[in-house]
Protein backbone atom coordinates (compact mmCIF):
# COMPACT_ATOMS: atom_id res chain seq x y z
CA UNK A 1 0.00 0.00 0.00
CA UNK A 2 1.45 3.44 -0.96
CA UNK A 3 1.16 6.33 1.58
CA UNK A 4 3.53 8.53 2.77
CA UNK A 5 3.92 6.35 5.97
CA UNK A 6 4.72 3.09 4.12
CA UNK A 7 8.56 3.93 3.49
CA UNK A 8 9.06 7.58 6.00
CA UNK A 9 9.10 5.40 9.12
CA UNK A 10 11.83 2.66 8.85
CA UNK A 11 22.09 4.82 16.66
CA UNK A 12 22.76 5.85 19.47
CA UNK A 13 24.03 3.60 21.97
CA UNK A 14 23.53 2.72 25.32
CA UNK A 15 20.06 4.57 25.54
CA UNK A 16 18.52 2.98 29.39
CA UNK A 17 14.28 2.82 27.99
CA UNK A 18 11.89 0.76 30.05
CA UNK A 19 11.19 -1.83 27.85
CA UNK A 20 8.96 -3.76 30.85
CA UNK A 21 5.35 -5.11 29.92
CA UNK A 22 3.01 -1.41 30.21
CA UNK A 23 -0.75 -1.93 31.28
CA UNK A 24 -3.66 -1.71 28.63
CA UNK A 25 -5.12 0.90 30.58
CA UNK A 26 -5.57 5.01 29.58
CA UNK A 27 -2.78 5.54 31.43
CA UNK A 28 0.30 7.29 30.42
CA UNK A 29 3.65 7.81 31.89
CA UNK A 30 6.00 10.38 30.47
CA UNK A 31 9.13 9.64 29.15
CA UNK A 32 12.00 12.44 29.37
CA UNK A 33 13.08 14.48 31.94
CA UNK A 34 10.86 12.58 34.61
CA UNK A 35 10.96 9.00 33.40
CA UNK A 36 14.99 9.12 32.51
CA UNK A 37 17.51 11.83 33.18
CA UNK A 38 20.29 12.76 31.33
CA UNK A 39 22.41 9.98 33.61
CA UNK A 40 20.38 7.23 32.43
CA UNK A 41 22.36 7.86 28.80
CA UNK A 42 25.32 9.77 29.52
CA UNK A 43 26.14 9.49 33.12
CA UNK A 44 25.70 13.55 33.37
CA UNK A 45 24.22 15.62 35.41
CA UNK A 46 20.34 15.88 36.20
CA UNK A 47 20.59 19.27 35.26
CA UNK A 48 21.92 18.81 32.00
CA UNK A 49 20.28 21.09 29.59
CA UNK A 50 20.41 18.33 26.53
CA UNK A 51 18.48 16.04 28.56
CA UNK A 52 14.88 15.47 26.58
CA UNK A 53 11.60 16.72 26.54
CA UNK A 54 8.85 14.37 27.88
CA UNK A 55 7.38 12.26 25.67
CA UNK A 56 4.37 10.05 26.69
CA UNK A 57 4.56 6.44 27.40
CA UNK A 58 0.87 4.95 26.07
CA UNK A 59 -0.36 1.67 27.32
CA UNK A 60 -0.71 -1.19 24.66
CA UNK A 61 -4.53 -1.30 24.51
CA UNK A 62 -4.50 2.57 24.13
CA UNK A 63 -2.69 1.93 20.91
CA UNK A 64 -5.20 -0.79 20.30
CA UNK A 65 -8.27 1.19 20.52
CA UNK A 66 -6.89 4.26 18.83
CA UNK A 67 -5.93 1.70 15.60
CA UNK A 68 -9.22 0.15 16.00
CA UNK A 69 -7.79 -3.29 17.04
CA UNK A 70 -5.01 -2.65 14.13
CA UNK A 71 -7.73 -3.00 11.50
CA UNK A 72 -6.44 -3.19 8.01
CA UNK A 73 -8.59 -0.85 7.24
CA UNK A 74 -6.25 1.85 9.10
CA UNK A 75 -3.40 0.23 7.59
CA UNK A 76 -1.00 3.29 6.43
CA UNK A 77 1.74 1.11 5.27
CA UNK A 78 4.38 -1.80 5.84
CA UNK A 79 7.79 -2.03 5.36
CA UNK A 80 10.92 -4.22 6.86
CA UNK A 81 10.20 -2.49 10.44
CA UNK A 82 6.70 -3.77 10.30
CA UNK A 83 3.04 -1.57 9.90
CA UNK A 84 1.91 1.99 10.28
CA UNK A 85 -2.06 2.50 11.17
CA UNK A 86 -3.57 5.56 11.50
CA UNK A 87 -5.31 6.20 14.32
CA UNK A 88 -7.68 8.33 16.53
CA UNK A 89 -6.38 9.00 20.26
CA UNK A 90 -9.38 9.64 22.76
CA UNK A 91 -8.75 13.44 22.62
CA UNK A 92 -9.60 13.13 19.27
CA UNK A 93 -5.92 13.53 17.58
CA UNK A 94 -4.86 11.71 14.52
CA UNK A 95 -1.97 9.78 14.75
CA UNK A 96 0.33 7.62 13.26
CA UNK A 97 1.40 4.24 14.98
CA UNK A 98 4.37 2.52 13.66
CA UNK A 99 4.69 -0.94 15.07
CA UNK A 100 7.64 -2.58 15.14
CA UNK A 101 8.15 -5.91 15.64
CA UNK A 102 11.46 -6.62 17.43
CA UNK A 103 13.16 -9.18 15.99
CA UNK A 104 16.45 -8.18 15.83
CA UNK A 105 19.36 -6.07 17.86
CA UNK A 106 18.96 -3.42 14.71
CA UNK A 107 15.43 -2.97 15.20
CA UNK A 108 15.58 -2.58 19.03
CA UNK A 109 18.55 -0.09 18.89
CA UNK A 110 16.64 1.87 15.90
CA UNK A 111 13.56 2.43 17.96
CA UNK A 112 15.69 3.56 20.88
CA UNK A 113 17.41 5.67 18.63
CA UNK A 114 14.41 7.11 17.38
CA UNK A 115 12.21 7.81 20.39
CA UNK A 116 15.63 9.17 22.24
CA UNK A 117 16.40 12.06 18.64
CA UNK A 118 12.94 12.87 18.34
CA UNK A 119 12.77 13.77 22.20
CA UNK A 120 15.03 16.38 21.15
CA UNK A 121 13.87 17.49 18.39
CA UNK A 122 10.95 19.83 18.19
CA UNK A 123 10.96 21.70 14.91
CA UNK A 124 8.23 22.93 12.11
CA UNK A 125 10.51 20.84 9.53
CA UNK A 126 10.67 17.76 11.52
CA UNK A 127 7.76 15.12 12.46
CA UNK A 128 6.41 15.19 16.06
CA UNK A 129 6.72 12.04 18.26
CA UNK A 130 3.90 11.88 20.89
CA UNK A 131 4.95 9.03 22.73
CA UNK A 132 5.77 5.47 22.38
CA UNK A 133 4.83 1.83 23.86
CA UNK A 134 6.64 -0.75 24.80
CA UNK A 135 4.91 -4.33 25.20
CA UNK A 136 6.70 -7.73 24.87
CA UNK A 137 8.81 -8.06 21.93
CA UNK A 138 6.36 -5.16 20.42
CA UNK A 139 7.64 -1.83 19.89
CA UNK A 140 5.52 1.41 19.01
CA UNK A 141 6.22 4.52 18.14
CA UNK A 142 3.09 7.47 18.11
CA UNK A 143 3.37 10.53 15.55
CA UNK A 144 1.52 13.36 14.67
CA UNK A 145 -0.16 12.05 11.46
CA UNK A 146 1.07 14.06 8.43
CA UNK A 147 -1.72 13.88 5.87
CA UNK A 148 -0.11 14.43 2.42
CA UNK A 149 1.80 11.56 1.90
CA UNK A 150 5.92 11.66 1.04
CA UNK A 151 7.77 13.66 -1.17
CA UNK A 152 8.73 10.36 -3.26
CA UNK A 153 4.87 10.22 -4.04
CA UNK A 154 4.29 13.51 -5.32
CA UNK A 155 7.26 13.40 -7.61
CA UNK A 156 7.23 10.07 -8.82
CA UNK A 157 3.87 8.10 -8.31
CA UNK A 158 1.91 7.83 -11.93
CA UNK A 159 -1.54 9.86 -9.73
CA UNK A 160 0.14 11.97 -8.24
CA UNK A 161 -0.01 15.84 -9.84
CA UNK A 162 2.94 17.45 -11.07
CA UNK A 163 4.78 19.42 -8.30
CA UNK A 164 4.60 23.41 -8.96
CA UNK A 165 8.19 24.84 -8.77
CA UNK A 166 6.96 27.63 -6.18
CA UNK A 167 6.06 24.67 -3.88
CA UNK A 168 9.57 22.74 -4.88
CA UNK A 169 11.49 25.20 -3.75
CA UNK A 170 10.05 25.91 -0.81
CA UNK A 171 10.28 21.82 -0.02
CA UNK A 172 13.80 22.32 -0.38
CA UNK A 173 14.26 25.32 1.95
CA UNK A 174 12.41 23.62 4.64
CA UNK A 175 14.11 20.49 4.79
CA UNK A 176 17.42 22.64 4.49
CA UNK A 177 15.70 24.38 7.55
CA UNK A 178 15.27 21.07 9.28
CA UNK A 179 18.41 19.55 8.95
CA UNK A 180 20.19 23.15 10.10
CA UNK A 181 17.99 22.67 13.40
CA UNK A 182 19.44 19.12 13.34
CA UNK A 183 22.86 19.78 12.69
CA UNK A 184 23.08 23.13 14.24
CA UNK A 185 20.46 24.20 16.24
CA UNK A 186 19.24 21.29 18.84
CA UNK A 187 19.94 21.32 21.93
CA UNK A 188 21.72 18.17 21.54
CA UNK A 189 23.06 18.60 17.96
CA UNK A 190 25.22 17.80 15.88
CA UNK A 191 22.38 15.18 14.87
CA UNK A 192 23.05 13.31 12.03
CA UNK A 193 19.94 11.77 10.04
CA UNK A 194 22.05 9.15 8.19
CA UNK A 195 19.21 8.11 5.85
CA UNK A 196 17.82 11.43 3.79
CA UNK A 197 15.60 10.73 1.03
CA UNK A 198 12.54 11.89 -0.53
CA UNK A 199 10.07 8.89 1.07
CA UNK A 200 11.02 10.29 4.47
CA UNK A 201 10.52 13.80 4.00
CA UNK A 202 6.58 13.97 4.49
CA UNK A 203 4.56 17.13 3.06
CA UNK A 204 1.45 18.68 4.98
CA UNK A 205 -1.58 19.98 3.23
CA UNK A 206 -0.37 23.06 2.33
CA UNK A 207 3.36 21.07 1.51
CA UNK A 208 5.42 22.23 4.77
CA UNK A 209 8.19 19.46 4.09
CA UNK A 210 8.39 17.21 7.55
CA UNK A 211 11.77 14.83 8.27
CA UNK A 212 11.05 11.72 9.27
CA UNK A 213 12.42 8.09 10.10
CA UNK A 214 15.38 8.80 12.72
CA UNK A 215 15.48 5.25 13.00
CA UNK A 216 19.55 5.77 11.85
CA UNK A 217 19.98 8.79 13.11
CA UNK A 218 23.59 9.92 14.76
CA UNK A 219 24.06 11.74 17.85
CA UNK A 220 27.58 13.52 18.51
CA UNK A 221 29.04 15.75 20.71
CA UNK A 222 30.96 17.47 17.81
CA UNK A 223 31.38 17.68 14.00
CA UNK A 224 34.23 15.30 13.36
CA UNK A 225 33.65 12.28 12.02
CA UNK A 226 33.05 8.88 13.21
CA UNK A 227 33.61 5.45 12.13
CA UNK A 228 29.84 3.58 11.70
CA UNK A 229 28.34 0.53 10.41
CA UNK A 230 27.47 1.63 6.64
CA UNK A 231 23.18 1.74 6.52
CA UNK A 232 21.31 3.20 4.43
CA UNK A 233 19.38 4.12 0.93
CA UNK A 234 21.74 3.17 -2.25
CA UNK A 235 22.15 6.63 -4.21
CA UNK A 236 21.69 9.11 -1.19
CA UNK A 237 25.35 7.65 0.43
CA UNK A 238 28.35 10.23 0.71
CA UNK A 239 31.08 8.20 -0.83
CA UNK A 240 33.36 9.02 2.55
CA UNK A 241 30.33 6.55 4.08
CA UNK A 242 29.31 4.16 1.12
CA UNK A 243 33.19 3.20 0.72
CA UNK A 244 34.88 3.69 4.49
CA UNK A 245 31.90 4.17 6.91
CA UNK A 246 32.87 7.62 7.95
CA UNK A 247 29.95 9.59 8.84
CA UNK A 248 29.55 13.55 9.58
CA UNK A 249 26.82 16.14 9.22
CA UNK A 250 28.03 16.53 5.49
CA UNK A 251 27.00 13.02 4.73
CA UNK A 252 23.60 14.50 5.22
CA UNK A 253 24.54 17.08 3.37
CA UNK A 254 25.69 14.80 0.31
CA UNK A 255 22.04 13.40 0.78
CA UNK A 256 20.39 16.32 0.63
CA UNK A 257 21.84 17.57 -2.49
CA UNK A 258 20.68 14.47 -3.79
CA UNK A 259 17.31 14.94 -3.02
CA UNK A 260 17.59 18.88 -4.38
CA UNK A 261 18.74 17.25 -8.32
CA UNK A 262 15.85 15.23 -7.84
CA UNK A 263 13.44 18.32 -6.86
CA UNK A 264 14.81 20.05 -9.87
CA UNK A 265 14.96 17.26 -12.16
CA UNK A 266 11.83 15.07 -11.33
CA UNK A 267 14.29 12.18 -11.77
CA UNK A 268 14.54 9.14 -9.65
CA UNK A 269 18.21 8.20 -8.39
CA UNK A 270 18.11 5.36 -10.48
CA UNK A 271 16.05 4.84 -13.61
CA UNK A 272 16.57 1.87 -16.08
CA UNK A 273 13.91 3.25 -18.71
CA UNK A 274 16.54 5.97 -19.64
CA UNK A 275 19.52 6.36 -21.69
CA UNK A 276 22.72 6.39 -19.71
CA UNK A 277 20.88 5.04 -16.47
CA UNK A 278 24.16 3.24 -15.24
CA UNK A 279 25.36 6.82 -14.10
CA UNK A 280 24.29 7.96 -11.16
CA UNK A 281 22.43 10.94 -10.48
CA UNK A 282 25.22 13.45 -9.14
CA UNK A 283 27.00 12.20 -12.66
CA UNK A 284 24.39 13.05 -14.56
CA UNK A 285 23.94 16.38 -12.98
CA UNK A 286 27.15 17.52 -12.67
CA UNK A 287 27.97 18.38 -16.30
CA UNK A 288 24.70 20.01 -17.26
CA UNK A 289 25.38 22.39 -14.53
CA UNK A 290 28.85 23.60 -15.06
CA UNK A 291 28.27 24.18 -18.22
CA UNK A 292 24.90 25.66 -17.14
CA UNK A 293 23.07 23.89 -19.42
CA UNK A 294 20.19 24.34 -16.58
CA UNK A 295 17.19 23.36 -19.29
CA UNK A 296 18.45 20.16 -19.35
CA UNK A 297 18.49 19.91 -15.57
CA UNK A 298 14.73 20.77 -14.94
CA UNK A 299 11.90 18.76 -15.14
CA UNK A 300 10.21 18.92 -18.29
CA UNK A 301 6.92 18.35 -16.72
CA UNK A 302 7.50 22.08 -15.62
CA UNK A 303 7.83 23.40 -19.54
CA UNK A 304 8.61 27.04 -18.60
CA UNK A 305 6.82 27.60 -15.30
CA UNK A 306 9.68 27.82 -13.27
CA UNK A 307 12.21 31.23 -11.63
CA UNK A 308 15.00 30.79 -13.71
CA UNK A 309 17.18 32.81 -10.97
CA UNK A 310 15.63 30.10 -8.49
CA UNK A 311 16.59 27.23 -10.27
CA UNK A 312 20.15 28.82 -10.80
CA UNK A 313 20.75 29.26 -7.05
CA UNK A 314 19.18 25.71 -6.28
CA UNK A 315 21.07 24.19 -9.21
CA UNK A 316 24.18 25.64 -7.83
CA UNK A 317 23.50 24.52 -4.06
CA UNK A 318 22.80 21.24 -5.12
CA UNK A 319 26.17 21.16 -7.06
CA UNK A 320 28.13 22.13 -3.91
CA UNK A 321 25.68 19.77 -1.94
CA UNK A 322 27.25 16.44 -3.23
CA UNK A 323 30.96 17.34 -4.13
CA UNK A 324 33.08 14.12 -3.34
CA UNK A 325 35.28 15.91 -0.62
CA UNK A 326 33.23 16.14 2.04
CA UNK A 327 35.11 19.50 3.09
CA UNK A 328 33.90 21.05 -0.02
CA UNK A 329 30.44 21.15 0.71
CA UNK A 330 28.37 23.92 2.43
CA UNK A 331 26.99 23.31 5.95
CA UNK A 332 22.93 23.55 6.14
CA UNK A 333 23.11 26.92 7.55
CA UNK A 334 24.99 28.05 4.48
CA UNK A 335 22.53 26.26 2.29
CA UNK A 336 19.86 27.56 3.77
CA UNK A 337 21.21 31.04 2.62
CA UNK A 338 22.10 30.17 -0.40
CA UNK A 339 18.37 28.77 -1.08
CA UNK A 340 17.07 32.01 0.35
CA UNK A 341 19.35 34.22 -2.63
CA UNK A 342 22.11 35.64 0.15
CA UNK A 343 23.73 36.48 -2.98
CA UNK A 344 27.22 37.55 -1.43
CA UNK A 345 27.21 34.76 0.59
CA UNK A 346 26.27 32.46 -2.94
CA UNK A 347 29.66 34.08 -4.71
CA UNK A 348 31.76 33.54 -1.60
CA UNK A 349 31.28 29.85 -1.80
CA UNK A 350 31.30 29.77 -5.51
CA UNK A 351 34.23 31.64 -5.97
CA UNK A 352 36.20 29.04 -3.23
CA UNK A 353 34.86 25.91 -4.15
CA UNK A 354 34.32 26.20 -8.14
CA UNK A 355 36.93 29.10 -8.95
CA UNK A 356 36.50 28.89 -12.65
CA UNK A 357 32.42 28.69 -12.72
CA UNK A 358 31.73 32.27 -13.91
CA UNK A 359 27.42 32.64 -14.70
Amino acid sequence: MSHSYSASFSSIENLDMPSKRVSSSSMRKPFGQSSMSSDDIHGTSKQDPSSPRQSTRFGYGEIQEATNFFSTDNLLGEGGYGLVYKGQLKDGQIVAAKVRKQASTQGFEEFHSEVYVLSFARHKNIVMLLGYCCKENTNILVYEYICNRSLEWHLFDEAANVLEWNKRREIAIGTAKGLRFLHEECRCSPIIHRDLRPSNILLTHDFVPMLGDFGLAKWKTNDSPIQTRILGTLGYLAPEYAENGMVSVRTDVYAYGITLIQLISGRKVINPNIEDYHQSLRQWAEPLVESLALHDLIDPRLGDSYDPYELYHMAKTAYLCVKVDPEKRPSMGEVVQLLEGETEHFKTLTEQFIPHFNP
